[in-house]
Parts: structure tokens; C-alpha cells; sequence
């Protein structure tokens, strides 16, 4: 029993460790655009010109590493059309430390105290 329920928390661990909440704020919201099939991933400034689209914020699960959130940003992209993405912004968030009951393992336990990623990126479109 006590392996079925050390199983069910890892499987449960890792489901939630994968996800990632990726929005997009379009600054301008009567244009729209057609989805893209490849977005470029930019730590500098384009030389050709180009006009910024959206803002395109991710947030991830505990320990999760920042390329993870990189491709949901570039997901999220391709959905709203942009050509490219420039990471304006990355941090790490701190959750909370409490002590709660666990039934399943009949205890106390410690739990938060992770660091939440989160990442906002510009999306823009080439002119």
C-alpha cells in the first residue's frame, strides 16, 4: 500500500511539474494574424525592421528549467502569428512554505518553499 502511494505521488509530482501557463497580450487587438509555422528565438534586437505584436508572459511548475518556458513562449507565438520572440525579462518566484497533513503517507510534511519560474518575452513581426 505504502508503494502505491509513493507511486501515485511521483506520478502526480511529475504531471505537475510539466505544465506551463503561457499567456499573450496583443497590443493592438484588431489586428490578427495567421498563425506561423517557425518562430526565431532572439536574445538581441533584429537588424531588419519589425514591430512588436504582443506580450507574452509564462509561468512554470517548481524547478522547472527556463528553455521549457522558451518553447511555450514560442508556442503561444506561433499561435498569434508573430516571426519572432525577444526575452525581455526572467525571474524566479518563491513559494510559500507550509506544513499540511498527508493522509496518503499518514504525517505531517513540509511543502512549497520551491522557486517558480516565470519569463515574459516581446513576440514581433518582421515588416
Amino acid at each position: 500500500m505504502k508503494n502505491l502511494k509513493n507511486s501515485f505521488l511521483s506520478l502526480f509530482f511529475l504531471f505537475f511539474s510539466s505544465c506551463t501557463y503561457t499567456t499573450a497580450t496583443m497590443l493592438n487587438d484588431t489586428q490578427k494574424y495567421e498563425p506561423t509555422q517557425n518562430v526565431e528565438i532572439l536574445f538581441d534586437k533584429p537588424n531588419r525592421p519589425y514591430k512588436v505584436i504582443a506580450i507574452l508572459e509564462s509561468d512554470g511548475a517548481a524547478g522547472m528549467q527556463q528553455n521549457q518556458l522558451l518553447e511555450s513562449i514560442r508556442k503561444k507565438a506561433k499561435e498569434i502569428g508573430a516571426d519572432a520572440v525577444i526575452p525581455v525579462q526572467g525571474k524566479n518566484q518563491k513559494t510559500p512554505v507550509q506544513l499540511m497533513y498527508n493522509p496518503w503517507l499518514g504525517g505531517y510534511q513540509t511543502m512549497g518553499g520551491w522557486n517558480k519560474p516565470k519569463l515574459r518575452a516581446v513576440a514581433i513581426k518582421y515588416r
